[in-house]
């Protein structure tokens, strides 16, 4: 089968990752996106959109007030995109301007000519259904990640083609408990772990968007506590994933996130830290324990995160400890072998394979 993953931006690699590990299951998967990865991942074929990511863009987000990605558990709901008369005339123009781009490609990359369409992040080519009534005959499927769902909704047209419906966050099972949960996929075996720990322990956190991490708490709570207790803290973040990595790889301690401010549990900051053999800080409400079995990381929520980094500074036996059983996990759970193993049950299940 020919397997085609489209999507708006290749974030973390997540996209190309799942597009490369059809090749597990004897298929052809590629990768087409819509704007250039920001942090340098591989775009696949890149349709290049007009305006995105451009500063006219990025004006219109904080007018809009989209850069503020926060949903409180409380505020969880399933919402569809376009309900508001103002926000479909928004959506619609916009696909007048991007019809062009999908139009240049289709034939030249021969973007009908896929058995299955993975349309990751929500996106199906525009928001309305011209580009789906093209595909309407093959398999569709929706995978959510990151904010969209729960700050914006779901799209109505993909809510009605899609036969099948995913999500890698945790907290999207309780806007729809019908979204088949699947973990993110992550690869660890060019990522080399750390040996041993610095004299002067080094704590590490890496937000993508501060508010989203709950940075500003960390950040308080880091220095009330070191006021008490030498260490170091590393604010990593506005650096490419390599350089990033590499600063990572520096750090004795992770913080993934705190306070759920926008999204649930850990995300791909975390893993990297455990592929590291980094102990690794996140808030995950016990709700959500069944979804992640057997995981390594140290909870904490912003009452207690405190206390918790106090107790791990200087307990050395659970960090060693958290250090072995965080490599182990990281090296199963997502692995990406075993993610796009499920991917293929929901297919049989469709009868899509046999």
């Amino acid at each position: 089968m020919r397997i085609l993953h489209f999507t708006f931006e290749n974030f973390q690699d997540v996209p190309g990752l799942l597009s490369r590990c059809h090749a597990f299951f004897g298929d052809e998967g590629f990768l087409a996106t819509m704007t250039p990865s920001t942090l340098g991942f591989p775009n696949g074929v890149l349709l290049n959109y007009p305006l995105l990511n451009s500063q006219l863009m990025r004006a219109i987000r904080r007018f809009t007030g989209r850069e503020n990605v926060n949903v409180l558990e409380h505020e969880l709901k399933l919402k569809i995109k376009g309900e508001g008369t103002l926000h479909r005339m928004f959506l619609k123009s916009r696909d007048i301007i991007w019809f062009w781009s999908v139009h240049r490609a289709w034939n030249r990359h021969m973007l009908g000519d896929f058995d299955i369409y993975h349309f990751d992040g929500d996106v199906p080519f525009l928001y309305g259904d011209r580009m789906l009534k093209k595909i309407k005959h093959k398999h569709i499927v929706t995978h959510f990640f990151g904010t969209d769902l729960r700050k914006y909704g779901m799209n109505p047209y993909l809510k009605e083609y899609a036969q099948l419906k995913i999500t890698s966050e945790l907290d999207h099972t309780k806007i729809d408990p019908s979204l088949v949960f699947i973990p993110i996929p992550f690869e660890t075996e060019k990522i080399v772990p750390r040996l041993q720990e610095n004299r002067t322990l080094r704590v590490g956190h890496s937000p993508t968007r501060r508010t989203a991490k709950g940075t500003k708490d960390i950040i308080d709570a880091i220095h009330r506590l070191q006021e008490k207790i030498h260490f170091e803290f590393l604010l990593i973040e506005g650096v490419p994933h390599r350089k990033c990595m590499e600063l990572k790889a520096t750090c004795d301690i992770g913080i993934d996130q705190i306070g759920n401010y926008a999204g649930t549990g850990y995300g791909r900051s975390g893993l990297e830290f455990l592929a590291l053999g980094i102990p690794t800080i996140t808030e995950i409400p016990d709700e959500y324990e069944h979804l992640l079995s057997g995981h390594p990381f140290i909870k904490a929520t912003k009452k207690n995160f405190e206390a918790v980094l106090h107790n791990l500074l200087y307990d050395i036996e659970l960090r060693h400890k958290k250090r072995e059983q965080g490599l182990q996990w990281v090296r199963d759970f997502p692995n990406p072998r075993r993610i796009m193993s499920m991917i293929y049950t929901e297919y049989k299940k469709l009868g899509w394979i046999v």
